[in-house]
Order: C-alpha cells, then sequence, then structure tokens
C-alpha cells in the first residue's frame, strides 16, 4: 500500500538537518526575548526545576538544579477495583460457535490459500469466536500483547469499565493473561480475569496471525501494544477487515519517532526522523490511514512505574539502595521526561468513543521535565535514602566492552514533549502522577515488594567507568 495524504497536524519532513552530539545542549528551548529564558515544569509539584540560558546560537549554560522544596505527599498507586463480568460476555450456545467457526476456517482457507496449515495453527491456540457486542457503553476489546507492564493497566482499566478484553499473545508468560498488578487481592484479579480471553498466536507468524484474529470474530476496539515493523500490522490489519472491521484502531508508537530539533518541548508538528529506529511506526500510522480505519496514535517518551521490565527508575534505584555512586554522562544537565504507565493506560481508554482522537498522533508522557543529575536525585528521595554522589564522565572516552549492562538508561540529548495536544482533545484526562510521586510508587511497590533491592546487581559497567574516570583524574 502507498502512502496516503497525511491527516491534519502531522508533519512529515524527512529533510531535517541532524545534530552532531556537542551540538545536543545548544539547543533553543523557546523564543524568548533575553538571554535568561527559563524552562519551567509545567506542573507546580516538581521536584527539581532546571533553568538555563539555552541559545542555538552559543554552548548552553549548565542549568542550576533547585532541590526540591516542596515535597508531594506520598499517593500510592490506586489501584481500580475492576467491576464484574457483563452479561453480553456469556458463551454462545455451542453450535452456533461450531457453525461460525466452521464457516470462518473455511473461507479463510480460500482468502489465503494456507490450507491445512493455517487451520492447524490457529487450533493450536484458543479460539475466541464472538461476535462484537453491539450494547452501548460496553465494547468488544482486541489488546495486542496484554501479558506485562503497560498491557496489564490497559487491561484492569478496560475491565474496570465492563469491557469484555481479548488478549493476543503466544501464551508463554503467565498462560497468556495479564500480570496481576500491585495491591489488587487474588479474588479482585480473577474477578477481573473472568472478562478476559487468551488468543494464543505469534505476530512473527504473519499467516498465523491473520487466521487466529479472522477467525476470533469482529471486534469493535484494537490496541496494538507491541508494534515495531510495518510488516506486523499488516496481517492483524487484514484480519480485522476480514471480520468486519472495527470501531477504533489505537497505535502504540513513540516520541523517539521525532527528528532533531532546535526548539523544545516536542510537538505533534515536528518532523519525524526517517533514520530512528522506531520510523516504521510511521509507516504503521500512515498504512491505517490508508485502510481507511479511524485510527489513534500514541507518543509516549520514557515509560516507567511499577511491573517495568526495562531498568528505567531501576537503573537509579540498584544504586541509591546500596549507597553506590551513580555515573551520568556528559554534565548531567540534559532534560528529559517519563511518564508514569496508569496515566499513559488511562488515557489510552479515554480515547473510546472520543470522536476528537480520530486519525490523531498525540504526545503522551507527565507534566515533570527533570535533567539527568536531578532524575539521580529524585530516586534516592523516593526510595528514602541519602543525596547519591553523582560521577560525571565523558562517553565518548568510556568503550563499554562488549557484554556489559547498558551504562545509562536515557539517550544523550535534550528529550521531553509537550502534551498540551493530548489534554485538549481529552480533557478529561490529566497525569495524575508527579515524577516523585510516580517513583515513590515505582519504589515501594515494584522494587522492594519484588525484592530487586536484595538481588544481587550487575555494576560492572560501573566500576570500569569509574576505573577510566580515576586514571584521568
Amino acid at each position: 500500500q502507498g502512502p496516503s495524504p497525511h491527516p491534519p497536524n502531522r508533519s512529515r519532513s524527512a529533510s531535517t538537518d541532524r545534530m552532531a552530539p556537542q551540538q545536543h545542549s545548544s539547543l533553543h528551548v523557546a523564543a524568548a526575548a533575553g538571554a535568561g529564558a527559563a524552562l519551567l515544569a509545567l506542573s507546580s509539584r516538581h521536584a527539581f526545576v532546571a533553568s538555563s540560558s539555552l541559545d542555538a546560537r552559543q554552548p548552553a549554560q549548565a542549568p542550576r538544579l533547585r532541590a526540591g522544596i516542596v515535597a508531594s505527599e506520598a499517593s500510592g498507586a490506586a489501584q481500580a477495583t475492576p467491576a464484574g463480568m457483563s452479561p453480553e460476555t456469556a458463551t454462545l450456545a455451542l453450535g452456533a460457535v461450531a457453525a461460525s467457526a466452521a464457516a470462518v476456517a473455511t473461507a479463510q482457507r480460500r482468502r489465503t490459500g494456507t490450507g491445512r496449515k493455517a487451520e492447524k495453527e490457529l487450533s493450536r491456540g484458543a479460539r475466541v469466536v464472538r461476535a462484537a457486542t453491539g450494547t452501548e457503553g460496553k465494547k468488544r476489546v482486541l489488546v495486542m500483547g496484554g501479558t506485562r507492564f503497560i498491557g496489564c493497566y490497559l487491561v484492569a482499566k478496560l475491565r474496570e469499565l465492563g469491557h469484555e478484553v481479548v488478549v493476543v499473545n503466544r501464551g508463554k508468560t503467565n498462560d497468556g493473561k495479564p500480570d496481576r498488578l500491585p495491591g489488587v487481592s487474588d479474588a479482585d484479579y480473577a474477578k477481573m480475569l473472568e472478562g478476559v480471553s487468551v488468543l494464543k498466536a505469534d505476530r512473527k507468524e504473519p499467516e498465523q496471525l491473520k487466521a487466529a484474529i479472522t477467525g476470533a470474530g469482529k471486534f469493535d476496539i484494537v490496541f496494538d501494544n507491541n508494534v515495531r515493523k510495518l510488516n506486523e500490522v499488516q496481517p492483524l490489519v487484514e484480519g480485522i477487515m476480514a471480520s468486519g472491521g472495527c470501531e477504533q484502531f489505537i497505535l502504540m508508537s513513540s516520541a523517539g519517532v521525532y527528528g532533531p530539533t532546535d526548539v523544545l518541548p516536542l510537538t505533534e508538528e515536528n518532523p519525524g526522523d526517517p533514520n530512528s529506529r522506531h520510523k516504521e511506526k510511521l509507516q504503521c500510522e500512515d498504512f491505517l490511514a490508508a485502510k481507511g480505519l479511524n485510527w489513534t496514535s500514541i507518543r509516549p517518551v520514557y515509560i516507567y512505574g511499577p511491573l517495568n521490565y526495562n531498568p528505567v527508575e531501576r537503573f537509579f534505584f540498584d544504586r541509591v539502595a546500596r549507597g553506590k555512586p551513580i555515573c551520568v554522562p556528559w554534565d548531567g544537565k540534559y532534560i528529559t521526561q517519563l511518564g508514569h504507565c496508569e496515566d499513559l493506560a488511562d488515557f489510552m481508554v479515554k480515547c473510546i468513543g472520543n470522536p476528537a482522537v480520530k486519525g490523531q498522533v498525540y504526545n503522551v508522557t507527565g507534566e515533570d521535565f527533570v535533567t539527568f543529575d536531578g532524575m539521580a536525585k529524585l530516586c534516592a528521595q523516593a526510595a528514602g535514602a541519602p543525596e547519591p554522589k553523582i560521577v560525571h564522565y565523558d562517553p565518548k572516552s568510556v568503550e563499554v566492552p562488549e557484554g556489559f549492562p547498558k551504562a545509562f538508561p536515557f539517550r544523550g540529548m535534550h528529550f521531553f514533549a509537550s502534551i498540551e495536544k493530548a489534554k485538549r482533545d481529552v480533557p478529561n484526562w490529566t497525569p495524575k502522577y508527579s515524577l516523585l510521586d510516580g517513583l515513590r510508587s515505582s519504589y515501594k511497590e515494584d522494587y522492594v515488594a519484588r525484592g530487586f533491592d536484595k538481588k544481587d546487581t550487575d555494576l560492572r559497567t560501573d566500576e570500569f567507568i569509574l576505573s577510566k574516570v580515576k586514571a584521568t583524574a
């Protein structure tokens, strides 16, 4: 399929000038009269505020950090109580299911030419053959993935709203079911799962995925949380179209699609970067538009919170919990941004039935901006630990040996985005967590609760960097 005309508010200039690493610190953050322009966080709850004269014409002065003056009250991550299973999810009569499944399988064999192979692959996983609910307000929702992190929060919120949920995955983790969220009781977890079905399929096997989706019946809403490449979304969309289409298709993209810029924060108007490792997510957006679907794309910055499998906040917790120094690249003044997983899932469900989000892309993240050094200090504060010793180093002069852990979790540049468009078009959404509150919940409800503070941690990279810094001191 050829790319479609770009929908409103989506710029696609491929000729953005790329900046050398040494240029990243000379970003012109906002047009301001005078050299003393201040970069302020968009929330009054900020624990660290970075301010400096950032001008594209000269190297930036180091932003000054001001330690948290107002400590936010600890607000544990409130977990929603799942609603009971709705009557719409009652099992169809066995005879109707059998007849429907046979008809769908026959049609699919004619359409794909996969014959017995497709039938065999589909039978390996659980078939979930249903019609879309059609009940006002209650939807039949397909979630790609759904077994960990964002998918778990999304499924819980969908069930809280009474929707029927089908998760699609290989069934290798927790038999394909979503993980239990922190603080959820056995009874509430079991109640939530009553409205969740598992459709086992591997999206790396396109024909298997397409056959499974086609055979599962019509879905009202589709959330694709784990797509990376165009050829991964194509069979999913083909299966959805073959079973009658859907009301909305919501795609998880990334703020990493944006190209280098001298003007921050990033907005949805910023052009995509044709050299980004996420560039195919842009192609996925064009594909959905070309297919005539009612699509929405969500672009988070860094995501954090309980159940995070990426070592973002855990990188800092591993060190502050053990009283170890934190190795921070460059001078620690690059500014970045994180969004809590629960806030992200909340935005996703609030897109359902909202006509304003049709054909739009949204930056979805937290309201706080933080420097690298500020993140280290905030994580110590969240853990109730003393302020950490921070050691700065030049990553260009330190070549980390192959097989060693990653040296630092953030990219070496200013990287933060505006969420004003998301708040405008989804007016009943705003981030619930300040960065400090979110880190507190992550430390207590995840890092300590899962025993990471007691486990051995691999600090070989730190030791290597510290040895290099000492040798050049």
